[in-house]
Parts: C-alpha cells; sequence; structure tokens
C-alpha cells in the first residue's frame, strides 16, 4: 500500500491532500438534500446546479476538471507584478483539506507573497447556494497592495444549451447589476418542444471582511475578458480596468458573468483579508432573502459549524474502532456515500453514468439498505412507495424522479428491460422485515405502475418473481434481454441467457418460500416456490458447472444470442465472469463444494497479480457483438475486465454467507487496499464504481457498492444483524483484526436503540477457533442466540449508547 495522496487528520474523517492540483481528475462533492449539487477540484473546477436544465456555472465532465478554462475564480492584481489566478494559476505549493461535504483549498505563491484559503461549502438548512471564503494572508516581509477581483462565469440554463442553441439561449439573458454583485434571471428557458416563461434566478453576490460590497461588477464575459481575451487572460484584469458605477442596470442578451471588483488594499505582512461569495440559484425566494442569512463572516462561521456538525450525524449508520484508525476514518466516508447517491443519483458529479439526472431501479433499492440499518421505520414509508414502479406484468419503471413515488417508464426513451431489476426489491423488504420483524409491510398496498390498480407489496414482489418464468431461453435459464447488473451484457437480447441471475431469482424464490412458511401464509403459494427453486438450483448445479482442461471449476454464467456458453476454455484462452461465480455462491444454488472450486478458479483466472484484486471478466480478446458492447470496451475498463467495486463486494457477501470467511476477507482487503494506494487509485477516501487496469479510482462516490459495503461489514464481519426482530451477533472476524488489539468496537442502530458492541479476543484466535462464550448488554449476562427483541429492549436504555460485550474465546 502507497498512500502518497492524503492522510487523515482526526477520526470524523477530515484528511488533507498535498500537491493535488498536479493530478487530473480529482473532485469532491458538495450538496445539500434539497437544493445545490456541486462538485469542486483542487483548482475550483466542476460545477453548480439544481438538475439537468438549472446550472448556475458551465457543466463539467472530468475532462473539464483540467482541460476547461470555467471555475470558480478569484484574481489577485499585485501592483508591480503580474496578475495571479489565486485559484488556478502557478503555485509553489497547494493542499486540500476536506471533511464530511466542506472544502478547502490552499494555494501558495511565493513569488507574491501570498498565501491563499478557499474554502467551499453548501449549507445543511437547504438554501439553493454555495459558499465560498477566500482568505489572503501575506507571507512576505513587505506590504503588498493587492486589487481583487472574483470571477464566476454565469451559464444560467439547462445543459442540452450546450451544444444546441448556446448563443440563441445567451439572447435570452437578463443581468440585473445587484449593490453586492450579479442577479441573472433569462426571460425564457429554451426549449424548442415548447419554451417556458422562466422564473429562475442565478446569482454571484459577494462582500469583503467588513462586510461591504464591491466596487461594482462586471456582467458580462465580453466585458470581462475583452476582445481576444479569455477567462485565464482578462483584460479586466490584466490591465486592472475599473468596472463601471453600474449598479441597478441591466445587461440583455450577452453571456454573463459574475466578476466582482473589490477595492484596492495594503496588506502588511502576516496580516489576513477575507472575501465571501455567496454562487446561488433560486427560484422562489429572493437572491436578496437568501444573501441576508449569510452577510457576515460569523454567519458564514455559524453554518459551516452545522454543516460539519449534521453531516456527522447523518453517517452514524456505522462507526468503527478497530486496530487500524486508517480504516475506521476511511469507512466514515464510504457510509456516507449512500447518501450522496440518494442526493446526487448517477449524473451530476463530473464522472457520470446517466448523465441527465436520476437513479435508475437497482439503485433505488440498494441506496436503501444503509437507511434500513439505521432507522427501519424511517425506511418503511419509501418502500412501500418505491413498489409503484413496479407494472402489472412484473416489469418496471427503469428511472426514478426526484419525488417520492415518482417514476419514469425508460432511460431517454429508449425502451429496455434489465432482467436482474425484479431480484433486488425482495432483497430490501427481506432486511426490512428482519431488522424490525414487522411482517405487516407484506401486504400494505401499493399502486401498479402505469395501472389504476393496487395490490399488496407481497403480490408485487411475486409478480416480479413470475414474470422470468415467461422468459425462459433454449437452455432453461431466464432470458438476459436488455441485460442484467452488468449493463454492458445489451446485444443479446433475442437468445441470450443469464445463468447468474436465474441463480439470483432461485435465492429469492427459497427466502420468500422460508419467509412465508414463517408467517403461515398460504402453504400452497410458498410449496410451489420452494419447488420452483429446487429446480433451478439442481439443473445450475448439474448443467452449468464446467470443468476445464486445466481441471480448475465454476459456473458457467451466460450464454450469447446464437445460443452458445459464453464461459470455459476458449481458442483465446478461458473466458470466465466474476458475476456468474457471485450469485451461485449468494444464493444457495453452489454447493459447499462448489463454492470453494469456484473461489479457487476466480483466484486463478480473475485476480491480478500486480494490482491485486478480482477483475470482472478474464479478457476476451475480441470484440462480442453476440452479447454485448462492454466487450467492445479497452480490456481493464468499465464492464470488461475493470476491478468492479459493486460486484467485488457481492463476492465477498456471498463467501461470508456461505461460511468462506478467510476469502471473503481476502476481497474486501483487496478493495480497501486499491482505494488507499493513493499512487494507483489518485482518489480522495472512499469507494469508486471500479478501478481500471492502470488502478486508477474511476466515478468516484455515486456507486451503489458502498451501500453493500457497509451491509456486509455490520452483518457479516461484525454479525450484527436482525432475525425477524430479533437481535443477531454471529462475527466472522479473523485474527488479523485482533493483530494489534485484543478488542474491537463498532457503533451502529438496532430497534430504535444505538449500540456499541465490543468484541474482545484475548488469544486473537482465529475463525473458526472461537465462538461467543460470553455476552451481555449494559452489564447484564444474556445467554441464548438470538436475543429475542422483547429481551433486548428490555435491557436497553431510552437515551444512552447501548453496551454490548462479547467475549470470544475456545
Amino acid at each position: 500500500m502507497n498512500n502518497t495522496l492524503w492522510k487523515f487528520l482526526d477520526d470524523t474523517g477530515t484528511f488533507v491532500a498535498k500537491n493535488p492540483h498536479r493530478l487530473s481528475r480529482l473532485i469532491f462533492p458538495l450538496a445539500n438534500e434539497k437544493g445545490i449539487l456541486s462538485s469542486i477540484s483542487p483548482t475550483l473546477h466542476g460545477d453548480i446546479k439544481i438538475d439537468q436544465h438549472t446550472f448556475l456555472t458551465t457543466p463539467a465532465s472530468t475532462e473539464d476538471l483540467h482541460d476547461s478554462r470555467y471555475n470558480r475564480n478569484f484574481w489577485v492584481y499585485p501592483n508591480g507584478q503580474d496578475a495571479w489566478s489565486a485559484a488556478s494559476g502557478k503555485v509553489d505549493e497547494s493542499l486540500v483539506e476536506a471533511g464530511m461535504l466542506w472544502h478547502k483549498s490552499i494555494r501558495i505563491n511565493k513569488k507574491i507573497g501570498l498565501k491563499v484559503e478557499f474554502v467551499n461549502f453548501v449549507p445543511v438548512t437547504n438554501e439553493p447556494v454555495e459558499i465560498m471564503t477566500i482568505e489572503l494572508t501575506n507571507i512576505s516581509n513587505k506590504t503588498l497592495k493587492i486589487t481583487p477581483t472574483a470571477a464566476i462565469p454565469v451559464y444560467g440554463r439547462s445543459a442540452d444549451r450546450l451544444r444546441d442553441h448556446r448563443h440563441v439561449s445567451s439572447l435570452l439573458n437578463r443581468v440585473k447589476l445587484n449593490r453586492y454583485g450579479v442577479i441573472a434571471r433569462p426571460t425564457m428557458s429554451f426549449d424548442e418542444r415548447g419554451h417556458k416563461i422562466n422564473s429562475t434566478s442565478y446569482f454571484v453576490l459577494g462582500y469583503d471582511s467588513f462586510g461591504k460590497p464591491p466596487l461594482g461588477s462586471f456582467p458580462t464575459l465580453l466585458e470581462y475578458s475583452g476582445e481576444g481575451g479569455n477567462l485565464d487572460r482578462p483584460e479586466s484584469v490584466l490591465k486592472n480596468i475599473p468596472p463601471g458605477k453600474n449598479s441597478g442596470l441591466t445587461s440583455k442578451g450577452k453571456e454573463t458573468i459574475g466578476a466582482l471588483r473589490f477595492k484596492t488594499i495594503h496588506l502588511p505582512p502576516c496580516k489576513s483579508v477575507k472575501y465571501t461569495i455567496l454562487m446561488g440559484i433560486t427560484k422562489k425566494e429572493k437572491p436578496e432573502t437568501i444573501f441576508r442569512r449569510f452577510n457576515s463572516h460569523k454567519k458564514i462561521g455559524r453554518a459551516l459549524s452545522l454543516n460539519k456538525k449534521l453531516w456527522a450525524a447523518e453517517i452514524s449508520a456505522m462507526k468503527l474502532s478497530t486496530c487500524d484508525k486508517n480504516f475506521d476514518r476511511w469507512a466514515r466516508w464510504v457510509t456516507l456515500q449512500p447518501v450522496l447517491r440518494k442526493i446526487f443519483g448517477c449524473s451530476f458529479l463530473p464522472d457520470f453514468d446517466y448523465g441527465r439526472g436520476g437513479r435508475g431501479w437497482r439503485d433505488l433499492w440498494q441506496d436503501l439498505l444503509t437507511l434500513l440499518l439505521i432507522n427501519p421505520q424511517e425506511a418503511k414509508k419509501t418502500l412501500i412507495n418505491n413498489f409503484g414502479g413496479v407494472r402489472l406484468d412484473g416489469s418496471n419503471a427503469t428511472i426514478i424522479g426526484k419525488n417520492p413515488g415518482e417514476f419514469i417508464p425508460d432511460r431517454n426513451n429508449i425502451s429496455r428491460v434489465w432482467m436482474d431489476h425484479g431480484v433486488w426489491p425482495f432483497k430490501t423488504v427481506h432486511l426490512y422485515i428482519n431488522q424490525t420483524g414487522d411482517v405487516g409491510i407484506l401486504f400494505k398496498k401499493a399502486p401498479y405502475f402505469e395501472a389504476k390498480k393496487i395490490g399488496t407489496v407481497l403480490n408485487h414482489i411475486l409478480l416480479e418473481h413470475k414474470r422470468p418464468f415467461t422468459k425462459i431461453g433454449g437452455h432453461g435459464n431466464f432470458l438476459l434481454e436488455g441485460g442484467d447488473w452488468n449493463d454492458g451484457l445489451d446485444m443479446a437480447k433475442e437468445k441470450g441467457e443469464s445463468v447468474a441471475f436465474t441463480a439470483g431469482y432461485a435465492g429469492n424464490l427459497m427466502e420468500l418460500a422460508q419467509l412465508l412458511e414463517k408467517i403461515n401464509y398460504k402453504k400452497e403459494v410458498a410449496k410451489e416456490l420452494r419447488r420452483k427453486a429446487n429446480r433451478i438450483k439442481e439443473r445450475i448445479r448439474k448443467k452449468e458447472w464446467i470443468t476445464l482442461k486445466s481441471g480448475y471449476s465454476f459456473f458457467n454464467g451466460y450464454y450469447d444470442n446464437k445460443g452458445r456458453r459464453v464461459e470455459g476454455d476458449h481458442k483465446n484462452g478461458v473466458r470466465m465472469t466474476l458475476t456468474g461465480q457471485v450469485f451461485p455462491i449468494m444464493s444457495g444454488v453452489a454447493t459447499e463444494e462448489q463454492a470453494r472450486e469456484a473461489y479457487k478458479s476466480a483466484k486463478k483466472y480473475l485476480w491480478d497479480k500486480d494490482l491485486r484484486g478480482f477483475r470482472l471478466n478474464t479478457d476476451f480478446k475480441e470484440i462480442y457483438p453476440e452479447l454485448g458492447r462492454a466487450f467492445s470496451f479497452a480490456y481493464g475498463e468499465k464492464e470488461n475486465g475493470g476491478f468492479f467495486s459493486h460486484m467485488n463486494i457481492l463476492f465477498a457477501n456471498a463467501l461470508y454467507k456461505r461460511g468462506l470467511v478467510r476469502e471473503g476477507y481476502e476481497v474486501m482487503d483487496s478493495i480497501y487496499n486499491m482505494c488507499v494506494n493513493t499512487e494507483s487509485s489518485k482518489i480522495y477516501p472512499g469507494l469508486p464504481e471500479y478501478f481500471n487496469s492502470d488502478g486508477r479510482g474511476m466515478y468516484h462516490y455515486l456507486t451503489g457498492s458502498a451501500s453493500w459495503f457497509v451491509l456486509t461489514l455490520l452483518t457479516q464481519v461484525f454479525g450484527i444483524r436482525g432475525d425477524m426482530g430479533d437481535l443477531v451477533i454471529e462475527p466472522k472476524l479473523v485474527e488479523e483484526q485482533f493483530e494489534k488489539s485484543k478488542g474491537i468496537s463498532i457503533e451502529t442502530h438496532f430497534a430504535g436503540k444505538k449500540i456499541k458492541v465490543n468484541y474482545t479476543n484475548p488469544d486473537k484466535l482465529d475463525y473458526g477457533k472461537y465462538s461467543v462464550r460470553k455476552l451481555d448488554i449494559n452489564g447484564v449476562t444474556v445467554t441464548g442466540a438470538p436475543i429475542k427483541r422483547k429481551l433486548f429492549l428490555s435491557l436497553a436504555s431510552k437515551t444512552q449508547t447501548n453496551t454490548i460485550n462479547v467475549l470470544l474465546d475456545k
């Protein structure tokens, strides 16, 4: 492990990165839950928006982070020297310090003698504004004469206009010069399908250390940059041209910028001066009203303190205290990621999947997993609402809107069915029932999508598991249709089959049968579900288990659009997928021996010895139009052999569930080490969607793998989970996790109570060599497993953290 990029400063996860401006793709998210979605790089690139059609700044992709001239900028014009862009100009040294959704960029220019600190955050009080403070400190031994100019280009319209009527839509701009800056309000929202009167204002307002306004503003790009100039060499700054006395005037039909010129100052050695810039979007409130809430540095300080406090509380699903403090702190960022996915969807960071907003069906259910571990009762209403996306035929909407119960039939109006979609809702509901014991949710009513009918949650689930049986391929597996979990398997709609998710459905059918038997619901239904599950299980065990010439064995996961088996020996080399092994293992379709053999084969063919992680598939060494686009990608990228965090964590979860603890630990540990080996990964703390063949983390923050990581760590590794509402404590910890200490702990929630579980392993025994020898709750010894919910609640404190001590011994 070689972490050359960042180091943690405290247990909340605050970190510092040295000279991050030297990396091209670093990004950090800023947001609140109801308003602004921002991204920011060490050089203050990124963008600020509310949704696809409401961008304050120019939409940014990953390449724009280092190539674009558009960023949040702050220029200084020092007397006798060239003007300097403090945000993105040349520096001798830079640092980024960041915590839970606040970002500080420190940039030092020794030639001028300035240190500049930018602090950016979005208030948790849900105002639609990003706040930026700029502190200039004189690090020279002489007084500096400086003229400062803040410069925030205002795009002010839909991302669709970036390449479609960019100029025409700028003609709609109306910019009012406010005493504190610039307010832009286009007359209309341009859309040839139907133009709309615009009610949205975009604003850039600011003040100095004393709360005083700027001297004036340059409201248009042309006025600011000058003819022949640009954002890197703005004429108004380079020539120190003063702004006109134009407060209250209106600029029309031009590209807009919030370029705020502050008065020239004389800054003595070791002294500092501070400026504040508010960048926002508002549809209801006046910009001036929002500005007044943040119009002093004291108000800004209170808002930032509140941010730090509330975001720390937001990630209370899990707090670790193990032998590895770096891992504990890193895990806090992973715990934050499901919240970020809920806010951003899959679209609104520069590394984006969908590009136009919303989350997918699979995302909707997986992002709930972490919430279910913290506050399942709060999640209950959302769970029921989500079933409103299921159609009467068992298919579902594919894109989720911003509001509860809002669904969109297809992504980009492209009709497509992902055959795995029916698997995930039951997994999420089953977790809810186990955590709470509330089987009544199965009989709550929910509407059907695109139909004027309602049915029980259970009926929705049954329909989702009935549909695949109407789509069976020539080898007895469910048709692949438009793809499964792997989006890249999208060209085998007619004859392609997913053995992997046929196994996944079989696992669900068996678990659903067991659940219905426990609640004494219609024996004939449970019996039929069990029969179907067993039939699938036996067929896959016999028909899809393949042995290579080398002697290694594993499951075939797919058939292509010509009905040919995808995996096994091939003239181009062995073909194997990780997905094809994960779901037979996780579902119980694989026998114990098959699970072990499949892992050995994965270690042989999918394990990368240099980067030390599991790839999604072997190199097929040719494009594969009879299966999907994935194999046209460069090998090692995305769905063609990338190190996919999500499938790796599902692999670990499956292995832990089947008692292959040492193997599961190896997978989890490999993911963590790939993340923190920043010499290769080049990312801040957290989980990326995948790592490429260079070991670089891609599509950081917005990944469903984070929910599964938290779920696996809590319910499998630490073994704290519910069973029909009762508390199970069944750790699967290995000796390495006690290497530097005889005790480790985890804080989480159960039955509405905060708990801290302390594991003591006096002899540092490995899994399989210890058992739970003693357990007490708040000092009271408890015997028997699982711990009945009623007993737990009788011993639990109403207000304090409840301590559960667990002795692991022979």
